[in-house]
């Protein structure tokens, strides 16, 4: 009778551990086809746009962002100045670019992440240029693979 016992014990945890282990590995299957699914996402080219708008006042922009790179190698800047002064764009302070009345372009930087691999600030301006005044722009602000 003990030795019966035993293997009925026995076989109730051989068949938990087959279900166990079968449960586990269709799991893993399912996470392998996540994986696929996020490596062709990766070869697709991204175009995460950030923020637009129309802008009309004083103060000018002044936004700033936590960014990825994986989301995009360059942050560009669009502007298409509608006021009738100039107006200057910059990100984090470089690629700094002035706009004449009625005149349109971008500004770019590459994104880059700090040495832990944590995310980065980017700091998008346009203000009045050298002779002040009003900022009448729209704008884009748009994460790419392309500047």
């Amino acid at each position: 009778m003990k030795n019966r016992a035993i293997i009925v014990l026995l076989a109730a945890i051989m068949a938990c551990a087959t279900f166990v282990l079968s449960s586990c590995a269709a799991e893993t299957e399912e996470g392998r086809n996540s994986v696929d699914a996020a490596e062709s996402a990766e070869s697709m080219p991204r175009d995460l746009l950030i923020d637009s708008g129309d802008l009309n006042n004083r103060t000018g922009l002044n936004p700033s962002y936590k960014l990825n790179r994986s989301n995009g190698k360059y942050l560009n800047l669009y502007v298409e100045n509608r006021g009738s002064t100039s107006v200057v764009a910059a990100i984090n302070g470089q690629s700094e670019s002035a706009f004449a009345p009625g005149e349109s372009g971008h500004i770019s930087l590459e994104v880059t992440q700090s040495f832990l691999g944590l995310d980065r600030e980017y700091e998008c301006t346009v203000g009045a240029g050298a002779n002040g005044g009003a900022i009448n722009i729209h704008y884009e602000i748009a994460q790419q693979d392309t500047q």
